[in-house]
């Protein structure tokens, strides 16, 4: 069995720019409207982050099921989808347009042995497809608060089989430790896309705010050059 493997669990990269292509095995298997809907969002540079933020910083967005669609102002107005299984099981997945990647935490309040910042080799299967290896890393958010799996990666093929298949399996040293069923998660990152539209939007257009950092420098040299 071919194994994928998932790039930088973890390990913050360097901005990359958008990758259209990336997304084109994905919008291929999908309908038109659908296809289209994507293709408008990676236009406008769909994307996400390394470190997510805490569930306070961020805004509700809508509930679609068993999926609350959120918006984290931290990285960008990325948005996700966050569901909770009855075993405890915490499941986020979303994007982020300051990096062209896709990120994901799981975690589980029994699982107390892990630790921030360290390292973890998993396994993330769905259905009977060929499993992703996935090199995640310990992400806490605040001390004495549970400790979640968090890897990002830019093979939005993981995001198509999240979204078409029923049942996610995750494995650690080749036992599982759990599997979630996957109900609503077409409709549920639909959502996340359709938020991300919306709030590109809403993003101010380049050179309209003249205090920010670039303007100001701008002007600044402009009038040092004149009075010169």
């Amino acid at each position: 069995m071919q194994v994928i493997e998932i790039l930088n669990g973890g390990r913050r990269a360097a901005p990359l720019p958008p990758r259209p292509l990336i997304w084109l095995a994905f919008v291929n298997g999908l309908g038109e409207a659908d296809r289209m809907r994507i293709l408008t969002i990676l236009a406008t540079s769909v994307a996400l982050s390394a470190v997510p933020a805490a569930a306070q910083d961020t805004t509700f967005w809508k509930k679609v099921g068993d999926w609350e669609i959120s918006v984290d102002p931290t990285i960008r107005n990325g948005c996700y989808a966050v569901a909770t299984w009855n075993g405890g099981t915490v499941l986020r997945i979303g994007l982020n347009p300051e990096e062209d990647n896709f990120y994901f935490l799981i975690g589980n309040d029994a699982w107390a042995s892990l630790q921030a910042n360290q390292p973890y080799d998993i396994e993330i299967q769905f259905d009977n497809r060929a499993p992703w290896e996935v090199s995640a890393q310990g992400l806490q958010f605040n001390p004495g608060e549970t400790v979640y799996l968090h890897a990002e990666s830019t093979k939005f093929e993981f995001i198509e089989e999240f979204m078409r298949l029923t049942r996610m399996k995750i494995s650690y040293q080749g036992e599982e430790i759990d599997q979630l069923r996957l109900t609503g998660s077409s409709r549920a990152f639909k959502e996340v896309m359709a938020c991300q539209e919306e709030m590109k939007t809403r993003e101010p257009e380049p050179g309209t705010d003249p205090f920010a950092p670039s303007a100001g420098a701008a002007k600044s040299g402009k009038a040092a050059a004149s009075g010169g």
